[in-house]
């Protein structure tokens, strides 16, 4: 991909003079956090508490509202060098809809509770996620999901003129970022998984706050995720105000592919008083591919989510943590650790006798 060769020809022409700079191939490499599964929470009952449990729910519409941290980043990879671009937004809302089998979720960044203060240096960034997770089978998942980005700015903007612009005063460097206002990242993940012990019923809870954890619980479970993603829109460029590239020379897109193979357990401890915490540990095997061009690996890491929550059967709260590590390496790009933090509050309410009628008749047409 030629995006260095086009930061070095603008920044040589537009700010600095007397560089002698050769031309280098890069590759722009999307990266993106995996899924990370919902907080969590539960409280011990008998059998029979159980079957009453789970047939009330079928009435139930549960709403969920809540706050993540996500560590998002990409990376631009040259001469063994990551140096990252990220989106100018941390912090999103979240919302959360589940009402039997239907389990849906969106998050997004509303410019009302917006925590960052440095559009002029970092430029602005628009961010939406959509879900949706269901069983296919009492012992097999399927989760879809989709993502966008646009706005970012290359955080290691020092270290790149270090790296690429010989003879530069680097005296006069200032802390401004390089931005890319137009570059959008969109990406499509999906996971099936199966399930060795226990079953929809008892894993649901793992991975939605919604579901309200009944016992003590021990998952043992395999999943195969995939992510295709695409950036493009890479183009136009802004440096402390000025733009060196308008974006009227257009770059193809980028687009790579993932996958991961994680097997391991999951274990539910239900405390007192309606409070509970989950914790999950899941090995993986991953492969990226560049689509177009010559580069591709396998690394190994580890896949770990903790929750601790409570729920009395009508409102529930909790928050966790979830990290992703991958077999750490400085001459790859996919070889990271992401994180995220997640909290969120949540009620039921009794469903309409309309929703339910419908809903009835498509349970019957499932079966």
């Amino acid at each position: 991909m030629i995006i260095i060769e086009n930061l070095q020809h603008y920044l040589k022409n537009m700010y600095f003079y007397n560089i002698d700079t050769p031309m280098m191939k890069s590759r722009l490499i999307p990266y993106m956090l995996l899924y990370f599964p919902l907080s969590s929470f539960g409280q011990e009952v008998n059998e029979f508490d159980s079957k009453k449990y789970q047939e009330e729910d079928k009435n139930k519409i549960s709403l969920v509202t809540g706050i993540s941290y996500i560590n998002n980043s990409f990376g631009l990879l040259s001469e063994h060098q990551t140096f990252l671009l990220k989106p100018n937004d941390s912090f999103y809302t979240e919302f959360f809809l589940r009402y039997r089998w239907l389990d849906a979720s969106i998050s997004f960044a509303p410019k009302l509770i917006r925590i960052n203060n440095d559009d002029d240096r970092k430029g602005k960034t628009k961010y939406l996620n959509l879900g949706f997770a269901f069983f296919l089978t009492p012992k097999l998942r399927q989760f879809v999901s989709y993502n966008q980005i646009k706005g970012l700015y290359l955080e290691s903007t020092k270290e790149f003129f270090y790296t690429f612009l010989d003879g530069l005063d680097f005296g006069t460097i200032s802390d401004d970022y390089l931005i890319f206002p137009d570059a959008k990242y969109r990406s499509f993940k999906g996971e099936t998984s199966y399930l060795w012990m226990g079953n929809k019923e008892s894993y649901r809870s793992y991975t939605n706050m919604t579901y309200k954890p009944l016992k003590n619980d021990f998952v043992m479970i395999t999943g195969l995720f995939y992510q295709y993603n695409i950036m493009k829109d890479t183009d136009r460029l802004i440096y402390k105000g000025q733009e060196l590239n308008d974006g009227s020379t257009k770059e193809p897109p980028t687009k790579d592919l993932r996958m991961a193979i994680r097997s391991g357990v999951g274990i539910q401890r239900v405390i007192k008083n309606n409070w509970y915490a989950i914790v999950e540990l899941y090995p993986q095997v991953n492969y990226s591919k560049l689509i177009g061009e010559n580069y591709h690996e396998f690394n190994f890491g580890l896949n770990s989510n903790a929750r601790v929550g409570y729920d009395n059967g009508k409102w529930f709260f909790g928050g966790g943590a979830q990290v992703n590590w991958v077999n750490n390496s400085n001459e790859n790009f996919y070889s990271t650790t992401q994180w995220q933090f997640r909290m969120g509050v949540g009620m039921r309410i009794n469903s309409p006798k309309f929703v339910s009628r419908n809903f009835d008749k498509i349970d019957q047409i499932l079966k």
